[in-house]
């Protein structure tokens, strides 16, 4: 199975792990294992000491951090943490990551930790496209100017 980089589809991570989209199953694997690097996330975004010098001293810098702002060894730790700290539904697949190559130390969990920080990131150019900033003061906006839509359901007396 060849590594896949952190750039990747989910659809050509999966593939790559053996694992399907359509699968509910692996759809269950797959959020475990995004939960696990969700913590590493987390405990990343804690501390501006896994800053690049050049961006931790800076106090317009605040979480979430952009992934190319955390420092190399602190990346490498978090994948490693990932894997070392993996549960029993995950662990077999994030062994299969362990590579020194370059995506070491782990492409599984270098993938899904990158994933985390891309999708988390409010400033991510997909988020706008979508319209989902992310900010309170828009999601006001939006409640006020587009109301619910009514939910239909299915009434066999009335729609015979």
């Amino acid at each position: 199975m060849a590594p896949v980089g952190p750039r990747a589809s989910k659809e050509e991570f999966m593939l790559a792990l053996g694992l399907s989209t359509h699968d509910p199953g692996h759809e269950q694997i797959y959020r475990a294992m995004r939960d696990e690097a969700i913590v590493v996330y987390n405990r990343l975004n804690e501390d501006n000491s896994n800053l690049l010098d050049s961006v931790a001293h800076d106090p317009s810098t605040r979480p979430p951090f952009f992934w190319h702002h955390i420092r190399p060894e602190r990346q490498r730790w978090g994948i490693t943490e990932i894997f070392q700290n993996s549960g029993q539904l995950t662990h077999q697949f994030f062994a299969r990551g362990v590579t020194t190559g370059e995506y070491g130390p782990n492409w599984v969990a270098g993938w899904l930790l990158y994933s985390v920080f891309r999708s988390r990131d409010v400033r991510n150019n997909r988020n706008r496209r979508k319209g989902d900033d992310h900010s309170q003061t828009s999601k006001t906006v939006k409640k006020q100017e587009e109301p619910a839509p009514q939910k239909r359901y299915y009434d066999p007396v009335r729609n015979g």
